[in-house]
């Protein structure tokens, strides 16, 4: 893998060397950089397979558990899909040197604000082997240098990665260095989570441990990608054919990642037509834990406890609560849920204004499947991260998160004050 032989601050201290000549890269050497990274990936795909099949093979028999296997999965389809998000992301445009927001003072100044590189941003994360491709990209095109520790469960496959990497990079005519793929252990993370003076960004992807950990352990500031304990609220009166589609397209269609539903909220006035909704879940194979009103409406519905309202299952599981209204299901997941994406299904444009108003979350979605919640879906090209902080990022993180920016005033003389201001505190 890249860079193991290098110590935790001489990769630090070659991120951030490099961070300087990406930033002053052209959008040309970096859509280079990105389109050789694409062609890698179509040529060696076979290589890429066969590794892959070797971490997972080497993960089950560490028991790793089936959800996390099924992130670590980088088959053909998911290949073939990072070459695809690394098209949309060539194709965005550069938000470095992107000016916004320009103001004439009365004064005759002009400011404006400036987007610019952050810098060196580490990125520490499991499991999967395709974030090892959009981070790459993201932080290179967004003029920063990448630190990238995957878990060691994906070892292998990140190995190729990194090289792949190395080599589109210098054939872009950009250092080598500017992403760095590493596997150091946990020692050497933690010596990197203190390098406040060389790295200006941490981005932890993974279970509710590693975030926790990231951020209590680092010295440099965390964007924190938390757990998603997302929810579907059925008002009264939503349309039971919509509300059952969007039920199960959030639980459904990838229950391992971390904006699937994980409970489902009904108003009572639906609650006759619970167990349809319920049936057509369990059709689809989702094991059902309810309240008490949810369990004697559907016999098979496994009694709740107050830890499953608070639980990111990453599988085919669902809790699900009757709630008497819109205010119940909004201080409901207020209280229990993890502020990352929420749904309202309603035919009531003023309880959706109010859904929207009072969710605290980083993404609420109207009369849509919180599968939404996605970079590509967004115009974002792909996502490096759903952000779940207030700071900085919110949501779906993309290019122009990745940045930040400078205020440029320009003028024609202007000065603030006067002649005799200027001989203030000289001796007469």
């Amino acid at each position: 893998m890249e860079n193991t032989e290098k110590n935790p601050r001489g990769i630090a201290t070659a991120a951030s060397q490099a961070a300087v000549d990406v930033g002053r890269a052209s959008t040309l050497q970096k859509n280079a950089a990105i389109h050789a990274m694409a062609a890698k990936l179509a040529e060696r795909q076979g290589e890429l397979v066969s590794a892959n099949r070797c971490d997972l093979e080497a993960a089950r028999a560490s028991d790793l558990p089936e959800k996390l296997a099924a992130r670590l999965g980088f088959g053909k389809a998911k290949i073939s899909a990072r070459i695809e998000a690394l098209g949309r992301i060539k194709a965005l445009p550069d938000p470095v040197g992107a000016a916004h927001g320009t103001k004439l003072r009365p004064n005759g100044l002009a400011v404006t604000r400036v987007r610019v590189p952050l810098g060196v941003i580490l990125m520490i994360y499991e499991a999967r082997p395709h974030v090892t491709v959009n981070a790459g990209a993201f932080c290179m095109k967004a003029g920063n240098a990448a630190i990238l520790r995957g878990g060691s469960e994906a070892a292998q496959c990140n190995g190729i990665l990194g090289e792949m990497w190395h080599e589109s990079l210098e054939e872009a005519d950009l250092p080598a260095e500017a992403i760095q793929v590493i596997s150091g252990s946990h020692e050497d993370v933690a010596e990197l989570l203190h390098m406040e003076d060389l790295i200006d960004l941490v981005i932890p992807r993974g279970g509710r441990g590693l975030v926790e950990t990231v951020t209590k352990e680092s010295l440099i500031p965390v964007l924190k990608h938390s757990a998603g304990v997302c929810h579907v609220y059925l008002d009264e009166g939503a349309d039971l054919d919509q509300a059952t589609r969007i039920v199960l397209d959030s639980k459904c269609l990838m229950p391992e990642v971390c904006n699937a539903m994980e409970t489902l909220l009904v108003c009572e006035r639906l609650e006759p037509h619970l167990p349809q909704v319920a049936d057509a879940l369990q059709a689809h194979g989702v094991t059902i834990r309810g309240c008490q009103r949810t369990t004697a409406a559907v016999p098979y519905a496994e009694p709740a406890t107050d830890e499953d309202w608070r639980t990111e299952y990453l599988d085919m599981i669902v809790s699900v609560r009757v709630v008497e209204d819109v205010d119940e299901g909004i201080e409901h997941i207020n209280r229990y849920g993890s502020h990352h994406t929420d749904v309202i299904v309603t035919e009531s444009r003023s309880r959706a204004r109010r859904f929207v108003r009072e969710v605290d979350s980083a993404v609420v979605l109207v009369n849509a499947s919180t599968m939404f919640c996605d970079g590509a879906s967004l115009g974002m090209g792909a996502e490096i991260g759903i952000s779940t902080d207030k700071l900085h990022a919110r949501g779906p993180m993309g290019l122009n998160e990745l940045t930040s920016y400078k205020f440029v005033i320009e003028g024609n003389g202007q000065v603030m004050g006067a002649p005799e201001d200027w001989r203030r505190g000289l001796t007469p």
